[in-house]
């Protein structure tokens, strides 16, 4: 129990922090309930740790375990039994409390706590903090400027966010009232949804500052569990350092800012998470042999398919290459390699023929390559690309453009990787398990030779999302490979290696304070149509009124949503505002789905237009109360046309206006 103590509160102090920072939770409440639920994260991945003979491993290891357990039980709760996140959480949390009374430890010693993993994990949400700092402001900043200082997705974040863990928003769908959620890896939502449960917080905080600072405390204790099972604490340091405090690729060489990991790290948070889910299931893997005990394995082969439910993209990509890195520790591969490469190369390819056949989708390579080497300006290759293709052809544009992916994603691990590979090989240190990073490299390449275009028509979908997990992987190896080795070169200096590289990560971390912000900010030019985002005025306010009138259960409807795609609309803003469900948003994610959901959203879409044409305020205000409407939203300075001078109007701020629709 100290170790799970010690733990959480060395985890709970930059989490709380951050969540403070959104301006919308006072700091003795962020510590409590950030506090409550770190705890009870950190205690069940001790216990399950325990459980599989495991705890020895370093606090780190317990987090990562911790995070993946709790949000896929809650996960399974929610979508099972329609709870509330706080309610399954809560549900989890009494039955960790009823196996720690029943099962308690059998041979109970006093526990001494290891000051170099406690000191890894304050670096983890050292590092974490100064990544997640400025995103976590952005709700303050959002109230104070209407401009929303972060990737404009986290508004559907925090929607979905409020979805699983807000009473005003039980209503299926938040985007589409009564419809059930789209099919989607909701895993990493579900911690943060239960404490938006507990704390009365809409969605949009919660995502900025603490889920994404969740997910990246995630990735660093993934990294150093793997650095620290790979070449020691020392190295462990390293691994957290190579991913948090080097620049990426982005930053030279060819300069592809589309393929920034930190960019993604702090755009697409649910990447950290499985990341970190991976990296914690390789270190597992390296613990395991096969004439050994079963549970390293048995563990390892849960978080690797339990990545599937965190982030799909990644899945795809980390888990075959977990499951060849696993084949090639066991004698009877190593026996029969040739066959059993065949053999999976080839399940491989009649499941490609399968899924062209079964559906009309494209392939996404040729596509994929001129997006992401010709649109992304600026670049250190602009054009280069494309003179390929106009005067070779699209063989020979493909047979450059693969490399240069890799080049430009990778930058100087494409020469360091190998030549750590090399030295560790000749010092006789290179193990089974080593090549897992290998095997991501290959993963990664059937990936983009085969994955189909997605149905928002996004040819990047599945071809660059996974090359975070690559890039992670190959740093954390390349590290720990030249540790491996310099311990072996200099094991009397090895020693010291673990004050040395705290004192110069710490010093990393004082150097890098003021550049991380600008790292992560997009490096192409369409990225800045996606950041930063400027609301309308009075939208803010208007999401305070409808979170102290709305009551569980009601939804809001806006006039004026349009049918052509959008990123976001004012009624996702909306609700991830104030955590109601919208009658109708988001229209243009509905139309390309199943033909039952396009049906409704277009329904509702006609039901808003004809509404326009109310001969009075008294007959819009009946339609509404007959749809089920409790709040119509009206954004704009005219109208509605049936009440042009807006004298029935219950709140009204800048050019936003809110109706009371009355309930009978």
């Amino acid at each position: 129990m100290k170790r799970t103590v010690a733990t959480t509160l060395v985890l709970a102090l930059p989490l709380s922090l951050l969540l403070w920072l959104s301006g919308a939770v006072p700091l003795h409440l962020a510590f409590g309930g950030v506090t409550l639920v770190t705890f009870f994260v950190a205690f069940s991945g001790f216990l399950a740790l325990r459980a599989l003979r495991l705890a020895d491993l370093p606090a780190s290891a317990a987090w990562v375990a911790g995070v993946f357990a709790s949000a896929l039980v809650v996960y399974a709760l929610v979508a099972w039994f329609k709870l509330l996140a706080l309610h399954a959480f809560a549900l989890w949390a009494g039955a960790l409390a009823l196996c720690a009374i029943v099962f308690p430890e059998r041979a109970p010693r006093p526990e001494r706590l290891d000051r170099k993993e406690m000191a890894a994990l304050a670096m983890c949400g050292l590092v974490t903090v100064m990544w997640c700092r400025e995103i976590a402001q952005a709700p303050a900043k959002l109230v104070r400027d209407n401009v929303l200082y972060a990737w404009l997705d986290y508004f559907v974040h925090g929607a979905i966010i409020s979805q699983f863990g807000d009473p005003l928003a039980q209503r299926g769908s938040v985007f589409l009232a009564d419809v059930p959620p789209l099919l989607y890896h909701y895993a990493t939502y579900m911690l943060p949804a239960a404490l938006a449960g507990l704390l009365g917080e809409p969605g949009l905080p919660l995502a900025t500052s603490l889920w994404l600072p969740m997910g990246v405390l995630t990735m660093c204790a993934g990294a150093y569990v793997l650095g620290a099972g790979l070449a020691g604490p020392a190295a462990g340091l390293a691994s957290v350092a190579v991913l948090t405090l080097v620049p990426d690729a982005s930053t030279y060489g060819l300069r592809n800012g589309f393929l920034s990991f930190h960019f993604h790290m702090v755009v697409t948070p649910g990447a950290s998470y499985v990341i970190g889910v991976f990296l914690a299931s390789a270190a597992l893997l390296g613990r395991w042999a096969p004439a050994a005990s079963p549970r390293p394995l048995l563990a390892s082969a849960a978080l690797a398919l339990g990545a599937l439910w965190f982030r799909v993209h990644v899945f795809a990509v980390g888990f075959p290459a977990w499951l060849a890195t696993a084949a090639l520790a066991t004698r009877a591969v190593r026996a029969r390699l040739l066959l059993f490469a065949a053999g999976g190369s080839l399940a491989f390819l009649l499941f490609v023929m399968a899924f062209y056949a079964a559906t009309d989708s494209d392939f996404a390579l040729p596509v994929f390559l001129d997006v992401l080497h010709d649109r992304q300006e600026p670049t250190a290759y602009d054009g280069v690309y494309w003179a390929l293709l106009t005067e070779h052809g699209q063989l020979l544009a493909a047979l450059a453009g693969i490399p240069l992916v890799y080049l430009a994603c990778l930058g100087a691990l494409v020469v360091l990787y190998p030549l750590a590979a090399w030295l560790a090989q000749r010092a006789r240190v290179l193990q089974a398990t080593d090549l897992f990073p290998a095997f991501l490299i290959v993963a990664y390449l059937a990936m983009m030779l085969t994955a189909p275009i997605d149905k928002h028509r996004d040819s990047t979908e599945f071809t660059v999302r996974p090359f975070v997990l690559v890039y992670a992987a190959v740093a954390v190896w390349t590290v720990c490979l030249l540790c491996r080795a310099f311990a072996l070169r200099w094991p009397q200096r090895a020693r010291q290696a673990w004050p040395t590289l705290l004192g110069a990560s710490l010093l990393g971390v004082a150097l890098a304070w003021h550049g991380t912000p600008a790292m992560a900010l997009p490096k192409f030019d369409w990225g800045w149509s996606f950041y930063p985002q400027r609301i309308d005025a009075g939208l803010t306010q208007a999401a305070r009124y409808l979170r102290q009138h709305g009551r569980p259960g009601q939804v809001f409807a806006m006039q004026g949503l349009e049918l052509k795609w959008a990123a976001t609309d004012p009624a996702v803003q909306l609700s991830s505002l104030s955590g109601m469900t919208a009658y109708l948003s988001y229209i243009s994610a509905h139309t390309i789905e199943a033909k039952a959901r396009e049906r409704v959203a277009l329904e509702r879409y006609a039901r808003l237009a004809r509404l326009e044409r109310a001969p009075s305020a008294a007959a819009a205000l009946e339609e509404l109360r007959r749809l089920g409407i409790a709040w119509y939203v009206v954004i704009g300075w005219n109208g509605p046309p049936w009440d042009p001078a807006r004298r029935e109007t219950r709140f009204l701020e800048h050019n936003v206006a809110i109706y009371a629709v009355p309930a009978s």
